[in-house]
C-alpha cells in the first residue's frame, strides 16, 4: 500500500475533478433550463467557454512547456480556485438576474474544459518523475469519482432542485484546489527551453511539425462532437423515453463503470496492439453508441447503450493520453496534451453549438442523426491519418 500512495493520490484528484466536471457539465441543461435558457441559448453558452479554453490551451501548454516557475500543478489549482469563486458567485447572485449567472457560468465552463487536458499532462509528469506510480490505476479512480457524481448527484438533485448545482460544484473544486497544493510533483521534468521563442503557444508551428498528428486531430473533432451531443444534452434525450435528471445521472454511472474494465486492463492492450489502432477502434464504438442512443426507445434500453462505452470513451480516454505522448517530441509533451485536449473542446464547442440549436429546431433525434455522421467521418479520419505506433514503445508506469 505504501508504494501505491502516489497513485491514490493522483486518483483522488482525477475523482475529485470528474466529480466536479459531472456536476457542472452534465448537469449544465438541468441548472441552465431552471434560470431560464433555451437548449440553444444552453449550446452557445458552452461553445463560448468552450471556443475560449481553445484559445487558452496551447498557451497555457506552452508556458508549462517552457517557463521555469509555470508548472501543471500550479496552472491546475489557479484554475480550481477560479471556479471555487465562480460558484459562490452563482449563489450570490440573486435570482432573476440572468445576463449575470449566464455570463458567471459560462467563464466556468471555459476555466473547467481548460483544465481537462492538463490532468492528463498532471499524470504524464508523475508518470515520468521515476517514482513508483500506476497512471491506469489513477484514471480509473477518476471514472469512479465521474461514476459517484453522476449516479449520487442525480438522486440529490431530485432532492433539492437545480439551484443546488453552482454550490455543489463550489464544494468540489474547493476540496480539489486543496489537494493540488499537496501534490508532491510539480515539474519533474527539465524540459528544454526551446530555441524559437516566438513558438511558444502557436498552433501553426507546432502543427506544422507533426503534420499526420494535426490531421487526426480533425478525426478526433469528430468524434468528440458525438460525444458531446450525448452529455451536454442527455437530458434532453432521456426525456422522450421516459426518463428525468436522475435517468440520466444513473446512465452516466454505468458508462463511468464500464470505463474502469478497460482502464485497468490498458496495460495489457498496449502491450498487443499499436496505441493508433486502440484509437481507431473507440471510435467505431463512439459511433455505435450515439446511434443506438437514437434508436432505443426506453430507459433501459438507453442504460443497455451505456456499456458500449467501455470501448468508446473508456478507451479513448487514455489511449489518446499515452498515444500523443508517444508521437510528440519531450520539448512539446504539455503542448501535445493541449492540442489533444483543443480537439475535445473544439468538438465540445461545435457539438454544443448546433446540438442545441438542433434540438430547438428540428428535436433531439436529428441531433442524435447529426452526431452518428460526425461520429463515422471522424473515425475515418483518423484511421486514415493517425501517426502509427508500436505496442510497447513507451516507458511503463513503474511496478
Amino acid at each position: 500500500m505504501k508504494n501505491m500512495r502516489l497513485t491514490i493520490y493522483f486518483g483522488l484528484i482525477m475523482a475529485m475533478y470528474s466529480l466536479g466536471f459531472v456536476i457542472m457539465s452534465a448537469f449544465s441543461s438541468f441548472y441552465l433550463l431552471d434560470i431560464g435558457l433555451k437548449s440553444g441559448q444552453i449550446g452557445i453558452l458552452i461553445a463560448i467557454g468552450s471556443f475560449l479554453a481553445v484559445c487558452f490551451e496551447p498557451i497555457v501548454g506552452g508556458l508549462i512547456d517552457r517557463h521555469p516557475k509555470v508548472s501543471t500543478r500550479k496552472s491546475l489549482f489557479m484554475l480550481s480556485v477560479l471556479i471555487f469563486f465562480l460558484g459562490i458567485a452563482l449563489i450570490l447572485i440573486p435570482s432573476g438576474q440572468l445576463t449575470a449567472k449566464t455570463v458567471v457560468y459560462g467563464v466556468g465552463i471555459l476555466a473547467l474544459m481548460l483544465a481537462q487536458p492538463f490532468y492528463n499532462a498532471l499524470g504524464i509528469d508523475t508518470l515520468r518523475s521515476g517514482r513508483v506510480f500506476r497512471f491506469e490505476v489513477g484514471r480509473a479512480m477518476g471514472s469512479l469519482g465521474y461514476a459517484a457524481g453522476s449516479s449520487g448527484f442525480g438522486f440529490v438533485s431530485t432532492i433539492f432542485g437545480p439551484k443546488c448545482v453552482p454550490a455543489f460544484f463550489c464544494g468540489a473544486f474547493l476540496v480539489l484546489a486543496l489537494m493540488l497544493v499537496f501534490y508532491p510533483i510539480d515539474k519533474p521534468l527539465q524540459r528544454k527551453e526551446g530555441k524559437e521563442k516566438h513558438s511558444l503557444g502557436n498552433p501553426y508551428l507546432l502543427l506544422k511539425k507533426y503534420k499526420r498528428f494535426a490531421i487526426m486531430l480533425i478525426g478526433l473533432i469528430g468524434i468528440y462532437f458525438s460525444h458531446t451531443c450525448i452529455n451536454t444534452f442527455a437530458l434532453q434525450i432521456v426525456t422522450p423515453k421516459g426518463g428525468t435528471s436522475q435517468t440520466m445521472g444513473i446512465a452516466a454511472s454505468i458508462a463511468a463503470v464500464v470505463e474502469l474494465t478497460t482502464t485497468l486492463l490498458f496495460p495489457f492492450y498496449r502491450k498487443y496492439f499499436r496505441l493508433s489502432f486502440l484509437v481507431k477502434i473507440s471510435g467505431v464504438f463512439f459511433i455505435l453508441k450515439i446511434f443506438l442512443s437514437y434508436a432505443v426507445a426506453t430507459v433501459g434500453g438507453f442504460y443497455a447503450v451505456q456499456l458500449i462505452q467501455i470501448y468508446a470513451w473508456g478507451l479513448l480516454s487514455i489511449g489518446i493520453v499515452y498515444y500523443v505522448d508517444g508521437i510528440v517530441a519531450e520539448e512539446d509533451k504539455a503542448q501535445g496534451q493541449a492540442y489533444a485536449g483543443m480537439a475535445m473542446t473544439i468538438g465540445n464547442l461545435i457539438g454544443s453549438l448546433f446540438g442545441g440549436a438542433l434540438i430547438d429546431d428540428f428535436g433531439v433525434n436529428t441531433m442524435l442523426l447529426v452526431g452518428t455522421a460526425a461520429a463515422i467521418v471522424g473515425t475515418i479520419i483518423v484511421a486514415i491519418a493517425g501517426p502509427k505506433t508500436e505496442p510497447v514503445r513507451m516507458k511503463a508506469s513503474r511496478e
